[in-house]
């Protein structure tokens, strides 16, 4: 027996327009002083530049996009034990801490934390503690939500990185136990050696993911995998749009699977992150 973990709905959503004052005011006022000083600080660490310039952006908050993203997949009407959020960067903001906000929004979840720093990858990552978390006897649910926004830059590549949307995307999951020897979703992370082994690397992945799935899979790639690779195992391919850092692969997936009256069966989603130069794999089963 396996535990097999099912894709049960995906959203995603863009934030049009400014983003109000009033959506990241502080329960209670923080002094600028504190605000900077904290900045500089978390500044320090990542080797950003003028610091204290990020405390007068009007950034967007976290909690209420990541809420969003999860009542557009049905989290607000079921139960859920855990949310993981990713983002590509740190949250450099100090009002509004989103895993409080999510805890209080969705009172059923023991744990709701964040994984950061890791560009096009983080969600990944998430995916993979919640995978770890639904084999755990008491977790049945749980919730992989991406999101970024343009106030807030990346760091190490904090220009050429930004995102050119305000997104969230949520992956809702939930678990059974099944009788193949296959456990779903397997998710890998493999270091790439520059670009020039990337087409091999991508290759090679696609090739023990699509042997894990049954039949034809719906294959999301990012923009930099090599298209060609893909073709040789699906004859449905979808790649995500440029402007996106980590929504973009799961902002597609969401996006095909409501295509054509909707898909069931097996899904491959694949990214790469230059800047990491890592290889993200994620294999998932559609109900």
């Amino acid at each position: 027996m396996a535990t097999q973990i099912s894709v049960i709905e995906t959203f995603s959503t863009l934030f049009a327009g400014e983003p109000r004052e009033d959506a990241v005011a502080p329960a209670e006022t923080v002094p600028q002083s504190r605000k900077d000083e904290y900045l500089n600080d978390l500044a320090d660490v990542h080797g950003l530049d003028r610091p204290v310039a990020l405390s007068a952006m009007t950034s967007r908050s976290y909690g209420e996009m990541a809420a969003t993203a999860l009542e557009g997949c049905g989290a607000g009407s079921e139960h859920i034990d855990v949310i993981v959020l990713a983002y590509a960067n740190t949250e450099f903001f100090v009002p509004k801490g989103a895993s409080s906000f999510l805890s209080e929004e969705f009172p059923s979840a023991k744990l709701v934390y964040a994984v950061t720093d890791q560009g096009k990858l983080a969600p990944f990552t998430a995916l993979k503690l919640a995978h770890c978390h639904l084999h755990e006897e008491e977790c049945e649910r749980a919730a992989v939500v991406a999101i970024e926004q343009r106030a807030v830059p990346l760091v190490g590549d904090h220009v050429s990185g930004k995102p050119e949307v305000d997104a969230a995307a949520a992956i809702l999951l939930s678990r059974d136990v099944c009788a193949t020897g296959v456990e779903k979703p397997s998710v890998a992370l493999r270091k790439v050696g520059g670009q020039a082994e990337l087409g091999p690397l991508v290759r090679e992945m696609l090739r023990i993911g699509t042997a894990e799935l049954d039949g034809d899979p719906l294959i999301v790639i990012g923009e930099r995998i090599p298209g060609g690779e893909a073709a040789s195992f699906s004859s449905r391919i979808h790649r995500a749009e440029a402007g996106r850092v980590c929504t973009g692969v799961w902002e597609t997936l969401d996006r095909s699977l409501r295509g054509d009256g909707g898909y069931s069966g097996p899904v491959l989603v694949m990214e790469y992150d230059p800047i990491l130069d890592q290889l993200g794999v994620a294999s998932m089963i559609v109900p």
